[in-house]
């Protein structure tokens, strides 16, 4: 199907906000299905073939290493730049912010790896199934002390921080006793080291009677579970983080009420939630067009599935460049995760995203593959309508395949300026100036926002 300009642009929207923007060949699938057809597709994961876990289940041990963080980090980077499920993806990293855990204290990639997969299997999934197995997780059980909780000395880092960050939100409707009651329902939930699995030890567990949220019974950790869940600080709270992360940073109540209703409605169906955002009308308002600073992994991994980049183009820089744009995989800088929006801004920041983009586009015209598949992406999203025989429609163009805020006119001066061959103003020296044209509009100011 012909997409209208409108249709292109919420297209190009939807794949930024729920995915990592698109290669020309899946751009020209999203195009056939239009705008409806491709949110449905996102939104049901499960119905795509996932080639990833047969294929690291043969390569292990050769190209991952699975007790190596830098192995474990490549590994998520490279799939999130190829794979096809994008709004799957979006939703571990969102998970990965939000139960944030971090590898300087859990030491231990292989659980970091686990844990990571398990936010992949739950990431649609429902919130109360997504809590039971990350309050099992043998990380978070290190990263939160939940190992070293026990009857008669109960550690209250999980049962704080279950209620604080994960559910309810900071001071909406607990009290103190109710952290302390919560964190005697988890004693005794600690794990096998050698098996990294998690054991259940009725000794150290406290069976006593507790009062937790105005009711009371011998309650156990999934009782908690079930009783925060049912709280409607927990449905604002976690669908306000929802709405966050896919629209923009200030919802009104509103924008969560309706939200908060479909949580409860579907049985706290994370999928119902996010499909009630992305088809909401508020998610293609002027208010969420362009409105969010894209995080570091989401400009690398959006860099590289638009101008269908190797992964080995950037293989030796990637981890290096994320970590000085402020954003290491498996290391949050503590329990609440990076906070995200205008902290990812500021000059050194900056500046390792225009190295990361010269050497992206440097690395790739080395190989020969830039020029051709820049070529083939122009095509491919239908950005050169009237061709490409002048220095500003090669600007157009390039600019509307790596779409940002519509550049300035100061930004768009000088990219025409810089477009322009010496010898022959009017002309375009396509091959020439492509890579350098490139690296200045995935530095420009424009392009940093979603």
């Amino acid at each position: 199907m012909t997409l209208t300009t409108t249709d292109t642009r919420r297209l190009a929207h939807l794949l930024r906000r729920a995915g990592f923007g698109a290669r020309p060949l899946e751009w020209t699938e999203y195009a056939k299905l239009g705008v409806v057809g491709t949110t449905n597709r996102l939104l049901h994961p499960e119905a795509v073939p996932d080639p990833f876990d047969p294929i690291l289940h043969d390569i292990q041990g050769d190209y991952v290493d699975f007790d190596d963080m830098s192995s474990v980090r490549k590994w998520w980077m490279y799939r999130m730049s190829h794979t096809p499920r994008p709004l799957e993806e979006k939703m571990v990293l969102f998970w990965h912010n939000h139960f944030a855990t971090a590898n300087y204290k859990v030491d231990n990639p292989r659980w970091m790896w686990a844990q990571n997969q398990t936010f992949r299997t739950h990431a649609l999934g429902n919130f109360r199934p997504m809590l039971q197995a990350v309050s099992r997780d043998p990380a978070m059980l290190v990263w939160l002390d939940g190992a070293e909780n026990r009857k008669g000395r109960p550690n209250e880092n999980y049962g704080r921080e279950l209620l604080e960050l994960f559910t309810m939100g900071v001071g909406n409707g607990y009290t103190e006793t109710d952290v302390k009651e919560a964190a005697r329902a988890f004693t005794g939930w600690h794990f096998d080291r050698d098996k990294a699995a998690f054991v259940f030890d009725a000794d150290r567990h406290d069976d006593g009677v507790k009062t937790f949220l105005g009711q009371t019974g011998a309650f156990n950790g999934d009782d908690i579970i079930d009783i925060v869940v049912r709280h409607p600080s927990t449905a604002n709270f976690v669908c306000g983080k929802l709405f966050r992360y896919f629209v923009h940073e200030t919802p009104t109540a509103a924008d969560i009420a309706p939200l908060a209703k479909t949580y409860f409605q579907s049985g706290y169906d994370i999928r119902a939630v996010v499909a009630a955002i992305l088809n909401a009308p508020g998610f293609y308002s002027d208010a969420a067009y362009h409105a969010k600073i894209k995080n570091p992994t989401e400009y690398v991994v959006t860099a590289l599935r638009t101008l269908d980049a190797p992964f080995s183009a950037s293989n030796n820089s990637l981890l290096s460049a994320t970590r000085t744009m402020g954003q290491e995989l498996f290391s949050p800088p503590n329990v609440k995760g990076w906070p995200g929006g205008k902290t990812w801004m500021n000059t050194m920041t900056l500046i390792s995203r225009v190295n990361f983009a010269s050497g992206l586009t440097y690395e790739m015209n080395r190989h020969g593959l830039l020029a051709p598949r820049l070529r083939r992406a122009i095509a491919a999203y239908g950005t050169a309508p009237g061709g490409l025989t002048t220095p500003e429609q090669l600007v157009d163009a390039v600019w509307g395949l790596l779409p940002g805020h519509a550049p300035s006119a100061p930004t768009r001066d000088a990219l025409v300026a810089f477009a322009r061959d010496g010898g022959h103003p009017a002309q375009v020296n396509f091959d020439g100036k492509a890579p350098g044209l490139v690296s200045l509009v995935l530095s420009a100011p424009e392009y940093q926002l979603a």
